[in-house]
């Protein structure tokens, strides 16, 4: 095997002591801003605590001159490159590192390719970029979950002018698939004792030492687990986020013994010490799947403020391990210590063909730990998890655990607006349905300026939209005495004084708020309560149907479209939404309704539903993304006559159905009973798309109009 010749000592050691100054550098930044997993929940075991500085360590070991380094991407042995003197330095966990970073828009964007690929991946090559990637002495990656990161390896490996080593792990599992995988593994260790120097005598007795202290450390952690099945569910918080254990580069090291041993020890001592966190009936015990935030956001503060605890992490989910007898290790062969590394690997878990299978085994694990709920970081671009999350979401429901996926990115941030409303609505359903206490909050009655009582009889519901703000004035007896809609703009303050003058100074009652920016903290002083406008619009419609089941509550907001599936009254309702992405919300309407009123400024809402509604056909709208949406109509009606106008018009309706239907459970998808909600619910045209695709509308009762609903279950709230 040939080596580059530049691969060598003076030339790693002037790289890494450049990287590090540039480095320091670069952390030596006043610009950050925002909650973080360690800020949002300090580490408290002590073996975390010596999980995390082993971390650092690692990191840090990369950047000195002398130390013989392996760069390895997730789902690569780490036992190899401890057998092979190399210390393991882990790329994909590196990027996660320096995902809190203020900077780390601009580090991944200069990494970014135009081919899609992960902010992980792109956060790696801009690390290079700028400076502040150590270079190893060998690079070890794996196709294990995605096929980009030996692609991206492979260029770095050019870049730093490293040997690049790479493991095809079969996706499906078999015995043949096993045996070669382990030729693979037994033929990359024996390049990597080259590259270091090491003889094939002290190599395998190096790997025999590596394999002893990774089993030694794996039953430990399994005996965590198994702690943990035991006293399910056991209130840990958020500590065990901390680890990443199916990730570690610790198996194979003492290191990864001592510290599962001192995990352990600390877990019986905690059991002992505080009994209430075994079997704990308080809190929200929740399973997160797969990967988790990494970048700052407040969603971790929002999961703490539910009172959520995680029983269940998909990133310490080792499955179905099959480990060695550590007396035997010495004796067993050679082959062996291979064929073993290779079956575990092609057993990690939640990878490989068997989907279904794989899902349901870890979904069965995930409730014997206790978990109520499960929460999807739907990372974008994400290979992995692409292909499963369906298949994820439909095993979750039915064994009978409540989810929510929350989409954006693990690195680069999920947005707290759209994102935390939708977690802190998911978390109070949960915690309705376990009959849990709410978290107290300092919620102060309206001022005295508008005579506000705690026995008022008007009860108020202030919806901010991000088109529209509606409220609804309802009497004791939840019925309707007014409601009004405004244009939003940005100054939520100057509405709520708009609404504040319509109900009228002289009149008694309380206020509610809901929708965007509801939550800011400054409205606590003005309002009697803030909820999220899921939970709005459900207690309007539990109220208002409280005699139907399996109804299906379709929302098509000016910037989101929301989907709430009722099973049965009294039960927690399946909820989904539009991910980042604007396709078939009303703001695609709203903006053709624009671009027309600069010809014709009389040109209304109901003019362009009236105009829909005579076309005998509608034209097809060939593309889901809102912004191609509106430019591709707005061009065609630029051209077309009246008559072709109204087909093009009939095609929005029709885009906009669609797009609201693909959210819905593919069993619904075909049809069933629904109910519109939103500005353009009551739209003739749309109504007449959805009863063509088989749907049976059902009508909101008392007269109230679909668009009020949200504020109306806000009121009710009171």
């Amino acid at each position: 095997m040939s080596h580059f010749e530049t691969n060598s000592k003076p030339l790693i050691t002037s790289q890494r002591e450049l990287a590090f100054t540039k480095l320091r550098n670069f952390y030596n930044d006043s610009g950050q801003q925002g909650e973080t997993l360690t800020s949002s929940s300090p580490v408290m075991l002590d073996g975390t605590k010596s999980l995390a500085a082993r971390r650092a360590y690692l990191v840090r070991l990369a950047y000195k001159p002398d130390t013989r380094v392996a760069a390895i991407s997730l789902i690569t042995p780490p036992e190899l490159c401890w057998a092979a003197n190399y210390y393991p330095f882990n790329w994909e966990m590196y990027a996660s590192l320096i995902a809190s970073h203020s900077k780390i828009i601009d580090i991944t964007n200069k990494g970014s390719n135009p081919t899609p690929r992960c902010s992980f991946l792109n956060a790696l090559k801009g690390a290079y970029l700028e400076g502040i990637l150590p270079p190893p002495q060998v690079i070890l990656s794996s196709s294990a979950y995605c096929e980009a990161v030996s692609y991206v390896f492979e260029e770095l490996a050019n870049d730093f002018r490293m040997e690049h080593l790479h493991l095809d792990i079969p996706t499906h599992r078999s015995k043949v698939g096993a045996k070669n995988l382990a030729v693979q593994l037994a033929d990359t260790y024996k390049s990597m004792c080259e590259i270091n120097g090491i003889n094939s005598k002290q190599g395998e007795e190096n790997l025999r030492r590596a394999m002893y202290n990774s089993t030694i450390a794996k039953r430990l952690f399994l005996d965590i687990c198994e702690l943990r099945n035991k006293y399910a569910p056991l209130n840990l918080g958020l500590e065990p986020l901390h680890w990443h254990f199916l990730f570690s580069a610790l198996w194979g090291d003492e290191s990864g013994v001592r510290i599962c041993r001192k995990l352990k020890e600390d877990l019986i001592n905690l059991i002992k010490d505080e009994p209430w966190r075994t079997k704990c009936t308080s809190g929200i015990p929740i399973a997160i799947f797969s990967l988790i935030e990494y970048g700052r956001t407040g969603l971790y503060k929002k999961m703490i403020n539910h009172n959520a605890y995680t029983t269940f992490e998909g990133a310490n989910y080792l499955g179905n391990q099959e480990l060695l007898d550590p007396e035997l290790i010495k004796e067993v062969s050679y082959e062996e210590l291979f064929y073993n590394i290779a079956k575990n690997l092609v057993n990690t878990p939640m990878r490989g063909g068997n989907v279904k299978s794989e899902t349901d085994q870890y979904m069965s694990d995930a409730l014997r730990r206790g978990s109520k709920g499960l929460v999807i970081y739907s990372h974008e671009q994400c290979q992995m998890l692409a292909p499963r999350l369906h298949g994820v979401e439909k095993t979750a429901a039915e064994k009978g655990l409540k989810v929510i996926s929350l989409n954006g990115d693990c690195i680069l941030g999920i947005p707290p607006g759209p994102a935390g409303i939708r977690l802190g609505t998911f978390l109070a359903n949960l915690q309705d349905e376990l009959h849990l206490p709410q978290p107290e909050k300092n919620m102060e009655l309206i001022d005295n300026t508008i005579n506000s009582k705690s026995s008022a009889t008007w009860r108020v519901g202030v919806d901010f939209g991000s088109g529209f703000s509606k409220y609804s004035i309802i009497d004791a007896n939840a019925r309707v005495v007014k409601f009004s809609v405004f244009n939003s703009g940005i100054d939520y303050t100057s509405i709520l004084d708009l609404v504040k003058r319509e109900v009228g100074s002289s009149n008694d009652y309380q206020l509610a708020i809901t929708g965007v920016g509801s939550d800011n903290p400054n409205f606590g002083d003005i309002s009697s309560a803030q909820i999220t406008e899921i939970s709005a619009l459900i207690k309007a419609i539990k109220y208002l149907f409280n005699d139907k089941s399996n109804l299906i509550v379709i929302d098509i907001g000016t910037q989101d479209v929301k989907i709430v599936k009722f099973n049965g009254s009294s039960s927690n309702p399946w909820i989904n939404t539009n991910k980042s992405c604007g396709a078939g919300t009303g703001m695609v309407l709203a903006q053709i309704l624009d671009r027309w009123q600069e010809s014709i400024p009389d040109m209304t809402f109901k003019k362009l539903d009236d105009l829909a509604l005579e076309a005998e056909s509608a034209e097809l709208i060939n593309t889901t993304c809102g912004i191609f949406a509106v430019t591709n109509v707005i061009s065609a009606l630029v051209q077309a006559d009246p008559e072709r106008r109204k087909v093009i018009l009939r095609g929005v309706y029709q885009y906009l159905a669609t797009q609201a239907i693909k959210l819905l459970p593919v069993e619904d998808q075909n049809g069933g009973r629904i109910i519109l909600t939103g500005g353009l619910a009551n739209h003739k045209t749309l109504r007449a798309v959805f009863e063509e695709k088989g749907f049976e509308l059902v009508e909101v009762p008392h007269s109230i109009h679909p668009q009020f609903l949200v504020s109306y279950g806000c009121a009710l709230a009171l």
